[in-house]
């Protein structure tokens, strides 16, 4: 009986042991932070920069890696693009889905007449006052600076 019952604690026990372990880890992983800067409308940098991102959330430090990708100026061809392109929207998704953020500047939105509702899977909280600023703040608080 003593087998029987140790076992079922057991059974009930190692999930929520090994959520508690998951959170944990979450919260200790990330020793390290990386921003991505993209300002150029060529789609194919777009793309190759989002492949190095995505080589980097999958490398063996992606985990330990906070990632931030900084959208300004003609960068924003990004989040517009990925409207009609599949592809592009695939490679944003699973970037957000191992938790990438994503910051576009609100300058460039107002330069270009854009609303964050014109923009793909982007929300009022991803809107920075000022891309290269951000940028500049991120890499004096030690942030990784890399540009594609």
């Amino acid at each position: 009986m003593k087998k029987l019952f140790a076992m079922l604690a057991l059974v009930v026990a190692a999930p929520l042991m090994l959520q508690s372990n998951a959170a944990l880890a979450e919260e200790t992983e990330k020793t390290k932070q990386v921003v991505y800067h993209f300002n150029k409308a060529d789609m194919n940098t777009i793309k190759a920069g989002l492949r190095n991102a995505t080589n980097h959330v999958n490398s063996p430090s992606g985990p330990e890696t906070e990632i931030e990708i900084v959208v300004h100026g003609g960068g924003i061809a990004m989040m517009t693009e990925a409207r009609e392109d599949p592809q592009l929207a695939a490679a944003i998704d699973n970037l957000k889905a191992h938790g990438v953020e994503f910051k576009v500047c609100a300058n460039t939105l107002r330069g270009k007449g854009l609303e964050v509702s014109d923009l793909y899977y982007t929300e009022e909280s991803d809107i920075v006052a000022s891309g290269v600023a951000y940028l500049a703040d991120q890499q004096m608080d030690g942030w990784a600076y890399i540009h594609p």
